[in-house]
This record gives C-alpha cells, sequence and structure tokens, in this order.
C-alpha cells in the first residue's frame, strides 16, 4: 500500500527545521570526502531550487537543516538533496536499500519567535552530541562560518541571518555568538570564549 503524500504549507519565506537520519542509525557520512559531498550538493541544489540556508550541522549518521523556502516546496527541495547524495554514497560504496530512514522530519517554525533559537540549536548539535567541547571545533557545522569576521561565501545566508539582529551586521554577528555562549552556560557546560579569530 502506498503512502499518502505530506501535506505541506506552500507559501514563500516558510522557515523549516529539516532533520534527516541514516537508515538504522548507521552512517551516513563516512569520510571527510561524503561531507563536502554533501555541502556541495546542498550549494547546487541552491542554485537550482533557491531556497535560504541559515544553518547546518552534519553528523555521522544524521543531519539538521534551517532553510527558508522562497517558490519551491521543501519536499521537492528535499527530495533533490537526498536523492542526489544516496546516488553518490551508493556510487562510491555501493550497497543497495534506503540509506535515510524514511521520510525526512520537517518542522515548520515561527520565524519571529523561534529563529535565532532555533539556529542555535542546530549549531549546537554536535556539543549535544558529545563529538565536541566546542561548537568551533566542529567542521561540519555552519557555525564556523559565523565566527569568520569576513564571509564571502554562498552557501549560508548570513547577512539574512544577520539582518533579523537589531543592530549592525558585525553586533548582530558578536550577539549571536554570545547567545550560543548563554545557552551552553545555562546547561553547565563548560564555558568558551570567544577566540580572537572571531572578533
Amino acid at each position: 500500500m502506498s503512502r499518502k503524500a505530506r501535506k505541506y504549507i506552500i507559501a514563500p519565506n516558510s522557515f523549516y527545521h529539516i532533520v534527516s537520519r541514516g537508515n538504522n542509525q548507521r552512517r551516513i557520512f563516512r569520510s571527510g570526502r561524503d561531507y563536502k559531498k554533501f555541502l556541495n550538493i546542498l550549494e547546487k541544489t541552491k542554485k537550482k531550487y533557491p531556497f535560504c540556508l541559515y544553518s547546518y550541522n552534519l553528523l555521522p549518521n544524521h543531519y539538521h537543516l534551517g532553510i527558508e523556502t522562497q517558490e519551491i516546496p521543501v519536499s521537492k527541495i528535499m527530495h533533490q538533496i537526498n536523492s542526489t547524495y544516496v546516488k553518490y554514497f551508493r556510487r562510491r560504496y555501493g550497497g543497495v536499500g534506503h540509506l535515510f530512514q524514511g521520510r525526512f522530519f520537517s518542522a515548520l517554525v515561527v520565524k519571529d519567535l523561534y529563529f535565532w533559537a532555533l539556529v542555535r540549536y542546530i549549531d549546537l548539535n554536535a556539543v549535544e552530541a558529545v563529538l565536541v567541547k566546542k561548537p568551533e571545533d566542529y567542521p561540519w557545522s555552519s557555525y564556523s562560518i559565523y565566527c569568520q569576521k569576513d564571509y564571502s561565501g554562498k552557501l549560508i545566508d548570513r547577512e539574512r541571518f544577520l539582518r533579523y539582529g537589531d543592530e549592525n551586521l558585525e553586533q548582530s554577528r558578536l550577539s549571536y555568538l554570545r547567545f550560543i555562549q548563554e545557552e551552553t552556560k545555562s546547561k553547565e557546560k563548560p564555558p568558551f570564549s570567544l577566540s580572537e579569530n572571531m572578533l
């Protein structure tokens, strides 16, 4: 029996928290090359089906994305991302069957209320998973992009994200880094300081 198609609110500027997990909690990233390939797929998908990407965290057996749609529905975007990555993964490692555990999880988020909080949650996911002690030490997260004083890349829509702050872009960037720091302190985890290259 076929599954019913999921219903989505197809409207411009819808903000989603996306999670996609490996089937049976298996690894979907086995090497640095795999992480880089996935990020390349994200960037190419943005060009084909425009959307805004504010955060990502790629962990060994799942990933998180914080995206804002434009005209293309999130289901079409995610099909493009996951199907392209599965083809790459099978070409490289072989095997059959599902790489991902069913359909991806998506939560429609009220941007004005939870925008920064969700991006922070995604950026801290590797810390929550105890893969690193400090978020800037994890190379497969968007947090490293927010740590850079200057960023000219196209993967993360950093300027658009920072413009949701009440200050100029640089002040907003530093506010976001402190917002991250406050969360780690509130959970009584070892605090980390903003290093010179972040300021």
